[in-house]
């Protein structure tokens, strides 16, 4: 015979749902055994990446600005 799930689907619903409406941790403990329910948080949204061309203006200028030479 099989156990009895520790949380039925509804209970860890309702807890995801609190958990990202209210942005708190949910903690229950039953049995000795914990289980925590975060709050989703999206990536962060990440800058574009320079491209090789913009980079390499920015070293010839730079490396112009040090060596006291004009383009």
């Amino acid at each position: 015979m099989t156990k009895k799930s520790f949380v039925s689907q509804t209970e860890m619903r309702r807890m995801a749902e609190v958990a990202n409406t209210e942005g708190v941790t949910i903690e229950l403990e039953r049995e000795g055994t914990i289980v925590r329910v975060m709050p989703f948080r999206p990536s962060r949204i990440v800058k574009p990446k320079v491209s090789r061309e913009e980079e390499a203006d920015a070293s010839l200028a730079e490396w112009l600005e040090r060596n006291g030479t004009e383009r």
